[in-house]
């Protein structure tokens, strides 16, 4: 193997000190979702009752939920619609039960139709949350003559007419958008504006889960504290909802509840740390212990392993580091020196480019992990062979002692040993690398791409808004 002995890794100086990845959420609110709807994609028929849905709005906020959200018709995909009568017999005797039990923090109903709108706010309720993002003029007129706070989501593919509007697998091409995405909420919330209703009670919703593919809603992660950014520019709260969604499940597989949950709190926390105000979340117990984890623990160390063999390999991993560099609570900590190695697996493909990042990060692992596929989508690649050509391929190695085991996610990577491009540039940037068995990693069990070339470590590109 070519010997790296002078070529050193870069160590980036953190000039802000220990807490520079430390997120600020002292303004973030946690909203808890009430569905009294027998057909919900994740608890249907759980709450249909007014006692149940009165009895889990009370647990919510014990668990420490800042407000609650309540929906009477399901906007899944292929769901079915129901009448204004119906939705308002599902909702309104919720609403005043939680009133009527002392409740006094926030509540929202979660419709598109102005006369429930209507009834619910006479109920109690002081926010609308409109999944077709007030498009119909009476919407805007009712949260105007109310003072209601109002949601304004991007609505994809739901539309007045017709709740959820396709198939769970009718999925049109297209990829996300984010101008448009901007553009449509910031005019929707104009035309709010013009209605009478004051900037600080509108919040915008991006949409997860309403994008018109599966990927989308990836991009859509991995583009999300820009697009944050953007809005709280101009003077709006961001307002996310991707609990137990398909973007959770594309990613980590249709598991039981209480991972889904987790996998959404850590996902829902990396958009606080971005600069989202409002989490909509099913569990508020593990929404709530994760953004106390992300405030007051100390930064984990994790080790992500980026190779690319198609293209301009050194312009993309330089991209992917300004990505890694730009991430929320992270720091990008150190770059190993750039190995071209051999193909491993398989060798009908160009040589590898590859290297190590170290970084400091708050969030958690299933996020970051969220954050690296986001970028291999952002980035275009297509993975049409196993182990076969990409131009950018970003896999989380390790993270801190932490060990998971699931069928998306396992972690350590479990063939950082085999592999020569990985284990030359861990070592690089730490010779005394241990796995949190405490075994010490070496170079005895390499068995897959070969070293041919050392090269100086390249240096992280600024991170696009968009690709």
């Amino acid at each position: 193997m070519p010997s790296a002995d002078r070529v050193a890794p870069v160590f980036l100086r953190c000039d802000s000190g220990p807490d520079l990845e430390k997120a600020d959420l002292s303004q973030v609110r946690t909203v808890g979702i009430i569905n009294v709807t027998p057909d919900s994609f994740s608890d249907g028929r759980l709450y249909e009752s007014p006692e149940a849905a009165i009895n889990h709005g009370l647990a919510l906020l014990r668990d420490g939920a800042d407000e609650l959200d309540v929906g009477g018709e399901s906007s899944r995909p292929g769901a079915a619609s129901v009448s204004v009568a119906e939705e308002c017999a599902r909702v309104v005797p919720p609403v005043a039960g939680l009133r009527a039990a002392g409740v006094a923090a926030p509540i929202s109903i979660d419709t598109f139709h102005a006369k429930t709108a209507r009834a619910a706010l006479e109920a109690g309720v002081d926010g609308v949350n409109d999944v077709t993002g007030f498009r119909d003029p009476q919407m805007r007129e009712c949260a105007a003559a109310s003072g209601a706070r109002c949601v304004v989501m991007r609505p994809g593919a739901v539309t007045p007419d017709s709740c959820g509007g396709r198939g769970e697998d009718d999925e049109p091409a297209g990829t996300f958008n984010l101008e448009a995405t901007v553009e449509f909420l910031l005019a929707q919330a104009w035309l709010l504006e013009r209605a009478g209703v004051a900037r600080e009670r509108i919040a915008l919703d991006p949409g997860f889960g309403f994008t018109a593919t599966r990927d989308d809603d990836i991009r859509l992660f991995g583009q999300a504290p820009q697009l944050i950014a953007r809005l709280r520019d101009e003077g709006y709260a961001a307002y996310v909802g991707l609990s137990r969604k398909r973007f959770v499940t594309t990613l980590f597989g249709e598991r039981p509840l209480a991972e889904r949950d987790q996998a959404t709190a850590e996902l829902s926390a990396a958009l606080a740390a971005a600069g989202a105000t409002y989490l909509r979340v099913h569990d508020a117990a593990t929404m709530r212990a994760e953004l106390n984890r992300l405030a007051t623990q100390p930064p984990q160390v994790a080790y992500v392993a980026l190779g690319s063999n198609v293209g301009d390999c050194e312009a993309q991993l330089r991209a992917a580091l300004g990505f890694l560099q730009a991430l929320p609570a992270t720091t990008l900590d150190a770059i190993a020196p750039l190995y071209i190695s051999e193909p491993a697996y398989y060798d009908d493909q160009p040589p590898f480019y590859n290297t190590v990042a170290r970084l400091r990060t708050r969030l958690g692992p299933r996020a970051l992990f969220a954050e690296l596929q986001a970028w291999e989508r952002l980035a275009g690649r297509e993975k049409l062979l196993p182990n076969g050509p990409r131009n950018i391929d970003l896999d989380l190695l390790s993270y801190g002692d932490g060990i998971i085991e699931t069928e998306a996610l396992t972690l350590p990577h479990p063939r950082i040993a085999q592999r020569a491009f990985v284990v030359e540039p861990l070592l690089a940037l730490d010779p005394d690398y241990r796995f949190p068995t405490g075994t010490c990693l070496t170079r005895e069990a390499e068995a897959y791409g070969a070293i041919i070339e050392v090269r100086p470590p390249l240096l992280p590109d600024v991170a696009p808004a968009s690709l």
